[in-house]
C-alpha cells in the first residue's frame, strides 16, 4: 500500500512574517507616523543642533569673557597692551558677539523644531548668514592676531595683563587656528581624488 505523501508547505521565514505585520499606527512606517529614514534624519539633525549649541555657548562665554579682559585693560590703563591689535580685538568682539547671540538662539529654535538650516528660506535669514560670513572672514584675522598679541605679552612679561581670561582667550584662539589649518589640509589632500574623479 503506498505511503501518502506529507505536505511540504514551505515554513514561512520571520522576516516575511514580519513584513506582513501592518506597522503600529504613529509608529516610524506606521499610519500617521513617518518613516524609518525620515526619523533618522530628525534624529540627525537634532544631535546636530544639540552639538552646534553646545559649541556655540562655549565660543560666546570665551568671547564675552575675552571683550571683559579688554575693557579691564583700559581701565588700568595698561601701557604694554595699549597698541592697535588691542583695538581690533576689541571691535571684532563687538561685531562678533551679538553674531554668536543669534547664531545660538536660531540653534535653539532649530533643535526644538527639529529642523536644519536648509529649511530656513526667509530672506532676512539669508542676509544675516550674508553678514555673518562677512564678519567670520575678519575672525580670521582675529585668531591670528590675538595669538601674536597675547604671545607678544607674554614676552616682555605684561604683569598687568595676566588674567585667567587671557589664557582662555590665547588657548582657544590656538584651537581655531588648528581646526582651520586641518580643515584646509585635509581640502588641498581631496583635490587630486576629486580630479582624478572627474
Amino acid at each position: 500500500m503506498p505511503k501518502k505523501s506529507k505536505s511540504t508547505k514551505p515554513a514561512k521565514s520571520l522576516t516575511k512574517t514580519l513584513k506582513s505585520l501592518s506597522p503600529i499606527p504613529g509608529s516610524p512606517g506606521g499610519p500617521g507616523g513617518m518613516s524609518f529614514q525620515d526619523s533618522v534624519n530628525a534624529q540627525k539633525r537634532t544631535s546636530i543642533s544639540m552639538f552646534a549649541i553646545f559649541i556655540g555657548l562655549i565660543a560666546l562665554i570665551i568671547n564675552v569673557y575675552a571683550i571683559v579682559w579688554i575693557y579691564k585693560l583700559e581701565t588700568i590703563d595698561c601701557k604694554c597692551s595699549n597698541n592697535w591689535m588691542r583695538t581690533y580685538i576689541k571691535y571684532y568682539l563687538h561685531a562678533i558677539i551679538p553674531i554668536m547671540s543669534i547664531t545660538l538662539l536660531i540653534n535653539i529654535y532649530l533643535y526644538f523644531n527639529e529642523l536644519s538650516y536648509r529649511d530656513i528660506t526667509n530672506d532676512l535669514f539669508t542676509f544675516y548668514r550674508v553678514i555673518a560670513g562677512f564678519v567670520n572672514f575678519f575672525g580670521l584675522v582675529n585668531i591670528i592676531i590675538s595669538i601674536i598679541f597675547i604671545n607678544e605679552l607674554k614676552k616682555i612679561n605684561c604683569e598687568c595683563s595676566e588674567d585667567i581670561k587671557r589664557e582662555v582667550y590665547f588657548i582657544y584662539n590656538i584651537i581655531m587656528a588648528s581646526i582651520i589649518s586641518i580643515t584646509i589640509l585635509i581640502a588641498l589632500m581631496s583635490i587630486p581624488l576629486i580630479v582624478r574623479n572627474r
